[in-house]
């Protein structure tokens, strides 16, 4: 008899999650044989924001005000809320995101060809997604480079590719490249981008009829379960397994390892623990066309076309039309950021003038301030960071109020979502910002990256450098492509620091 029906998200974690609680006490090597991989498709969203960071504000720290005590650190522990702070606005999505401190643009700094820049500023933001080294003439191509959702569209193709922008930008300012690294410009209305990934004629297919009170239902294998009920008596075995010692305990592990090899592999067509991709389904249709534009206006026009942009972006995804997207939520010159109340303090006004530019004025002079200038400074800067912090928070919660049809685990379009949030440039002075490159990851992939930690990538005092290479190659391995073990600059890819994935962030 089939064990596959049709559950609702709710009865499945009632039925699986008493058994779940069994895998910890199992050793490593019968986890790994246990573990059960999503079905659903992961995707892809890179996520950026302008003005900078400083790095001793936007990570988090201990309740008494300190730095994390140790390089891998559970999120849970530690707080966005303190004075300054730049990502309080993610504290309620600490378990669903990860900091990488300490991580470097250091492809922009090595000149291995003549006609190649060695800064990272302004202009030099396209190595973020394209792993390669900026062109000197700042207006030209990235030499034959496509980004990185570029690259993943073509190898995991889908309908669309969602290149998205929140205010028009120039092609100096983009975040994705084709092949040949010419900028692709991206489409600052979400109305223009919904029509992209759906046809005015698009008609989700019709799902089965869901028990009343109930969302329309999953299509759930039930030998997931099965297999992880099973798994309960294999912890019973492992529990007595600790209490003996010598013959006894070898005899025992002979029989797990045993009952082991009799049990088909999970993630093995065919067999229990690996069922087949139901069809998707989706609610939106050709006609859904967002009702809001792309003319932002004011301040509150930011958050509205931020929001409408990652609400196509989930349905797009939801519904198989996309798999790989990009948002950038405006640039430097944009001067919404002046207007904000926590930004235009008597300070900042008493030295700029009500007229100010936050970037021109406030985020150039940041960097050659110290003392009292510096902190009074750091108060407008800071809250405008945070501002933008408050877009990439109501992007995760846009993409977490999506349920995935495709995930037999109930999970949200963020679940299985990689996003990565970065900014235009790191920590330091103006022009000149290649390390401490600020970096969040969030929604897992489905469950393919390390969620609710931070990661301290090196010693930050130091000259080492982590470039940011090995977080795109480790994004390309989250999504499936493990033969990717580099991915940037043709004249760097030899390089065994450049090489390989960021081992502190995968699962």
């Amino acid at each position: 008899m089939s064990s596959k029906k049709h559950l609702s998200r709710r009865q499945f974690g009632t039925l699986v999650g008493g058994a779940a609680l069994a895998l910890p006490f199992l050793p490593a090597w019968m986890r790994a044989a246990l573990a059960q991989p999503t079905s659903a498709p992961v995707r892809f969203l890179a996520l950026r924001t302008p003005h900078g960071v400083d790095r001793d504000y936007w990570i988090p720290r201990r309740t008494d005000g300190s730095e994390p005590g140790s390089a891998d650190d559970d999120l849970e522990g530690l707080t966005f809320d303190y004075p300054d702070a730049v990502l309080t606005p993610l504290m309620p999505w600490r378990s669903k995101i990860t900091i990488l401190d300490g991580l470097d643009t250091q492809v922009c700094k090595e000149g291995t060809r003549a006609d190649r820049r060695r800064f990272h500023g302004h202009q030099e933001q396209g190595s973020l997604l394209t792993g390669a080294q900026p062109p000197e003439d700042r207006q030209a191509d990235y030499d034959g480079h496509p980004s990185l959702d570029f690259y993943l569209h073509a190898r995991l193709p889908a309908p669309a590719l969602l290149t998205a922008c929140v205010e028009g930008t120039g092609d100096w300012k983009c975040m994705s490249y084709d092949d040949a690294g010419r900028p692709r410009n991206p489409e600052a209305d979400p109305r223009t981008l919904f029509r992209q990934a759906f046809p005015a004629d698009f008609v989700p297919p019709t799902p089965e009829e869901p028990e009343p009170g109930e969302p329309p239902p999953p299509v759930i294998d039930y030998s997931r379960g099965e297999a992880r009920i099973s798994a309960y008596g294999i912890a019973a075995i492992e529990r007595m397994r600790v209490r003996l010692d010598g013959t006894e305990r070898v005899k025992l592990d002979a029989h797990l390892e045993a009952m082991m090899r009799l049990s088909p592999t999970p993630g093995t067509p065919g067999t229990p623990g690996t069922p087949t991709l139901p069809p998707a389904y989706c609610t939106t249709s050709g006609m859904d066309v967002p009702t809001r534009g792309g003319n932002v206006g004011n301040v509150a026009g930011v958050a509205e076309v931020t929001r409408a942009h990652a609400r196509v972006i989930a349905q797009a995804f939801a519904c198989g039309r996309a798999r790989v997207g990009t948002l950038q939520i405006l640039n430097d010159y944009p001067n919404y950021f002046s207007d904000l109340p926590e930004v235009r303090t008597p300070q900042i006004l008493g030295r700029y003038g009500s007229t100010f530019r936050f970037h021109e004025n406030l985020v150039h002079d940041y960097w050659g301030a110290s003392g009292t200038t510096r902190a009074e400074l750091r108060v407008g800067y800071c809250a405008g960071l945070r501002w933008s912090a408050s877009h990439v928070a109501a992007v995760l919660e846009e993409l977490d109020s999506m349920p995935d049809p495709l995930d037999p685990m109930g999970g949200s379009i963020l679940d299985n979502t990689i996003v990565f949030w970065h900014n235009e440039f790191g920590h330091d002075g103006h022009d000149n910002q290649h390390t401490r490159h600020p970096a969040v990851i969030a929604g897992g992939g489905g469950r393919t990256l390390r969620l609710g930690r931070y990661l301290r990538l090196r010693n930050i005092a130091s000259d080492e450098r982590v470039p940011h290479n090995r977080l795109l190659t480790s994004i390309a391995q989250a999504m499936g492509l493990s033969d990717v073990e580099y991915f940037g600059d043709r004249d760097l890819g030899s390089r065994a620091a450049y090489r390989g994935p960021l081992a502190p962030l995968m699962v």
